[in-house]
């Protein structure tokens, strides 16, 4: 029977069960999630002054909360019995290519920060705090300062989440802070921050061997496409500086592989182009019935 800490998944656990419990652990984006679908509603009772943030409530709700789903479908994965060794054997397959062509950086980069500890904290906070907060403020930001944009980042973010979750699941990796063989060390357990292996014993929706592609890179490239398209002015070229930072503290933390990296720049480019696809083949249909100029 598959458990994680003393948590059970596989009982009769009810969906409301799974919530409270996730909240009740500081679920954080699910609280968020709830509170804004909750608002929305009532938003539309109130006069017009408050009620214009009633879709923004809904919008910004509904896709915190098909994240929220993509965390727990995620979390569901690891009760595959082989999961674990599926997820090393991808590892290592990712591990040696990095090192036939050069490119495995990853533990000497971490071993470099951990000498300087006030440093990789705030690498850590960064990788956690900055993957929420920079996400959500971009996408706020977008909604009311430039709408126009604020449409295509949100689908952006939906499609490249649901590409990841695929891949999630045919191809599991295992992260390099849990190879301890090879010389990596996990900085949030060394400091004592979280229990080996990074695990969170009663989380509905961990799964440690979701490396590939790293969903905190993807997401920094989504919202720093809709920021450079959004901003008209110089500043818009400060817009890969958010990814390139995201990029280099997820490998220094040590949660993601060089290659990880690469799927999800890979990742995020699918998406795009199947957005562009479709944008395309809309275009065409309405063309071809009439309500647009050919």
């Amino acid at each position: 029977m598959a458990t994680i800490g003393t948590l059970d998944k596989e009982d009769s656990t009810t969906i409301v069960q799974a919530l409270i419990h996730q909240l009740m652990t500081g679920d954080v984006i699910l609280a968020v999630a709830l509170v804004s679908l909750v608002t929305a509603p009532l938003l539309r009772l109130a006069r017009p002054p408050v009620r214009r943030y009633s879709r923004f409530a809904w919008q910004i709700g509904v896709l915190l909360a098909l994240e929220q789903a993509y965390e727990f479908t995620r979390g569901l994965f690891v009760y595959n019995k082989d999961i674990g060794d599926i997820a090393d054997l991808n590892a290592y397959r990712l591990l040696d290519l990095e090192w036939s062509h050069g490119l495995f950086i990853e533990q000497r980069l971490e071993h470099f920060f951990l000498q300087f500890g006030t440093i990789m904290d705030a690498i850590d906070i960064f990788y956690i705090v900055g993957h929420v907060g920079v996400t959500i403020g971009i996408l706020v930001w977008l909604y009311f300062r430039r709408p126009q944009v604020f449409p295509y980042v949100r689908n952006l973010l939906m499609l490249t989440t649901a590409i990841a979750l695929i891949v999630f699941y045919v191809y599991p990796t295992t992260p390099p802070r849990m190879l301890f063989q090879y010389g990596f060390e996990d900085p949030l357990q060394l400091h004592h921050l979280t229990a080996a292996g990074g695990a969170q014993p009663g989380s509905y929706t961990y799964n440690p061997y979701a490396a590939m592609p790293s969903l905190h890179v993807a997401y920094a490239i989504c919202v720093a496409i809709g920021f450079f398209l959004a901003e008209r002015r110089g500043w818009r070229f400060f817009a890969p500086a958010y990814p390139v930072a995201m990029a280099a503290t997820v490998l220094i933390s040590g949660n993601h592989w060089l290659l990880d990296v690469v799927g999800a720049v890979v990742t995020v480019g699918v998406a795009a182009g199947v957005l562009a696809l479709w944008s395309r083949s809309m275009n065409w249909v309405r063309r071809s019935q009439g309500t647009v100029p050919a």
